[in-house]
């Protein structure tokens, strides 16, 4: 089977069907219009300009903005409508890097379909068709994706932390990586994501990283997010990945990516270029101001 059955998992988002989140003149990401048209109704926070959900220009800064964000997300959080409530804030953007426009709780990014970021590690053991891929197994406790399968590390990108030193970070939590193992991960680009999720989409950008473990090096989990972990043959890896959906969607793309780059999947692929194609995929955030 093709490993295109990961991407097929969801079906491409219609984004007709949403309204435009546009915070200071800048489109940064869509809502539900059922959600839009409550919203409109904190007429101190949201204002509708034709099918576009925008913040009220009198919030003219990012502090004035996040503050009305933040009493906002309370209410929706007070009424059960923002799962796994992580009190980690994600700035909001069109690109990494920008200054916020403001920042908000992580676990709402989907409800208004804003841009979320992240890390990833792919710990590998060995070289060639000897090599080994270690994975996760998730916390049947975890808010998203609970018991499937992920990477030996990964996590969100909070503010005020760089990529490299937010892998360090979670290579001591997730895994118990010592620094001095964890700062030989080799940045090695991105995957993108744009999903339907039930509350709303998922928007993502994903920065990846490689890792050559110690064959002596065994993961240990040190915040209860991970059930286990597992050294999986790459042989098998690929047989899981056309056969089942045992994987995160995200982390499938990244793993179809390591595979590609270390030369498991070719030009022989009969999929080849559509799976290279699906991974960086543009996000389509108007980069012009809005009117």
């Amino acid at each position: 089977m093709s490993l295109l059955r990961q991407y097929r998992r969801y079906a491409p988002p219609d984004l007709q069907r949403y309204c435009r989140f546009v915070v200071a003149g800048r489109h940064v990401g869509w809502v539900k219009p059922v959600l839009a048209k409550e919203l409109a109704g904190r007429a101190d926070v949201f204002q509708m300009a034709g099918a576009d959900l925008k913040m009220q220009p009198a919030l003219a800064d990012a502090a004035q903005r996040s503050t009305a964000m933040a009493s906002v997300l309370e209410d929706l959080r007070a009424q059960g409508r923002i799962p796994g409530w992580r009190s980690e804030l994600y700035p909001v953007n069109q690109s990494f890097g920008e200054t916020p426009l403001l920042v908000m709780e992580r676990a709402a990014a989907p409800l208004f379909g804003v841009a979320a970021y992240g890390v990833n590690l792919n710990g590998f053991v060995g070289r060639g068709w000897e090599m080994k891929i270690w994975v996760a197994r998730r916390a049947p406790t975890k808010s998203v994706d609970p018991n499937m399968l992920d990477l030996v590390v990964g996590g969100g990108q909070p503010l005020g932390l760089t990529p490299a030193e937010n892998l360090l970070k979670e290579c001591q939590e997730e895994a118990g990586i010592p620094a001095a193992i964890a700062e030989r991960a080799l940045p090695v680009g991105i995957v993108t994501l744009l999903i339907e999720a039930g509350e709303g989409l998922r928007v993502g950008q994903q920065f990846n990283f490689d890792l050559e473990l110690p064959e002596s090096f065994t993961p240990q989990n040190q915040d209860g997010e991970v059930a286990g972990f597992e050294l999986v043959p790459v042989s098998e890896l690929i047989h899981r990945l056309r056969s089942a959906d045992d994987f995160m969607y995200d982390i499938a793309l990244v793993l179809i990516d390591f595979l590609i780059r270390h030369g498991f999947v070719g030009p022989e692929e009969r999929d080849y270029l559509p799976l290279i194609a699906g991974l960086r995929r543009p996000i389509p955030f108007a980069m012009e101001p809005v009117a």
